[in-house]
């Protein structure tokens, strides 16, 4: 039987972080599964909280303290790392691989034959797309421009890792949010990127660097062993439930709008959704099936949740950059314990509710305002 007679219980395309997870926990779950992907090295720095990755802390290149420096400076009582890709890689690369790009899917009555650019064909009874998905127009972007250097520079100021410092890099940039973020890597390497966290009209690269150059003094770029670029489509709302091909990790909006992760999420839920995907193989019809894991991906009480945190990201979207950094100060200063569940995506409403509730109720009267001020669909969203 070839490749193209043959019907796997799930196709995953995309060989990211995302899709090697999913791959990873279907064949623990004894899914006969493969991924699908143009095998490309991981190049991006990807950060977590360690306690949001108990299971894959040996992956991490390292964990250090970290602070934040919005009106003022702070520690957070709360570890922080980067994965070592190859690492993190090697521990979930136990899925049967296919190297290829899929260029069109079409679901059957039973299946789905999965079109590769070299003219394969794959068939699966579940196909998930873990391959990001495109930002599309209007959507909000985070973008940033960073550094991989050898060492620390001594032109950033402490000694620990940073993961927020809102300070403008000087006054001609004050009237545009940004940040400063610096975290150690492997071998004693160290990032250092300036980040603008969401902005409906993306911040350019070339700005950003010049923000970097100016926030430090001097142009680093040509000490730097890597240059970053990084794009991240901040979409909000959720993807279709509906729809055949059922969306994973970043393809499925796990990326958090407060922060831009989903490394640490697509991580956490890749269990239950191999899982879930093991019962719908026996769910006959083809629809049936892609809700059922659909489902999983997104269950109920994380589609709460994610309806405020939408509603929460339009509210910083209209701070401008003097009131995002007293929305900052206001976040950091709650217990660890609770600013640590807003930025989880698999989280209640409760949590974040509660979080809303004490940001809203300890900054000024002017942020209140700016962050009351929009449009009431989010929360008609919720309520469905």
């Amino acid at each position: 039987m070839g490749a193209r007679d043959h019907v796997h219980d799930v196709v995953v395309v995309g060989d990211g972080p995302a899709g090697r997870a999913l791959g990873a926990a279907c064949v623990h779950a004894g899914l006969d599964v493969v991924v699908v992907g143009d095998d490309r090295s991981w190049t991006n720095t990807y950060g977590t909280w360690v306690d949001d990755v108990p299971g894959h802390a040996h992956a991490l290149a390292a964990s250090t303290e970290i602070d934040v420096v919005a009106l003022t400076r702070s520690r957070l009582e709360r570890r922080y790392g980067t994965f070592d890709n190859a690492e993190l890689r090697r521990a979930l690369d136990t899925a049967p691989h296919v190297h290829g790009r899929m260029t069109s899917v079409q679901h059957l009555e039973h299946h789905a034959q999965v079109v590769l650019s070299d003219g394969g064909v794959r068939c699966g009874g579940v196909v998930v797309d873990a391959t990001g998905g495109p930002a599309g127009p209007g959507v909000p972007m985070q973008t940033a421009y960073g550094l991989v250097l050898a060492e620390r520079p001594d032109e950033v100021e402490g000694d620990a890792a940073v993961l927020m410092d809102w300070r403008p890099p000087a006054e001609s940039f004050a009237n545009e949010p940004t940040f400063l973020y610096v975290v150690a890597l492997a071998d004693g390497r160290w990032l250092v990127e300036e980040t603008s966290l969401a902005r409906k009209h993306p911040t350019p690269i070339h700005e950003l660097r010049e923000r970097l150059t100016q926030r430090l003094g001097v142009d680093l770029t040509d000490r730097a062993e890597h240059v970053e670029h990084v794009a991240i489509p901040m979409r909000s709302g959720l993807p279709h439930r509906e729809s055949l091909t059922v969306g994973f990790g970043a393809a499925a909006r796990y990326v958090h709008p407060a922060t831009g992760y989903s490394v640490a999420a697509s991580l956490g839920a890749a269990p239950r959704v191999a899982t879930a995907i093991a019962e719908a193989v026996h769910i006959d019809d083809v629809r049936a099936r892609s809700i059922h894991v659909w489902n999983a991906v997104w269950p109920s009480e994380h589609r709460r949740a994610r309806a405020l945190h939408d509603y929460g990201l339009a509210a910083l979207l209209r701070l401008p950059a003097g009131d995002v950094q007293t929305f900052f100060e206001a976040f950091f200063e709650l217990p660890t314990e609770q600013w640590a569940e807003y930025l989880r995506v698999d989280t209640s409403a409760v949590a974040v509710s509660r979080v809303m509730t004490s940001v809203f109720s300890s900054v000024p009267w002017r942020v209140r305002r700016r962050l009351a001020t929009g449009s009431p669909l989010p929360f008609a969203g919720l309520l469905r």
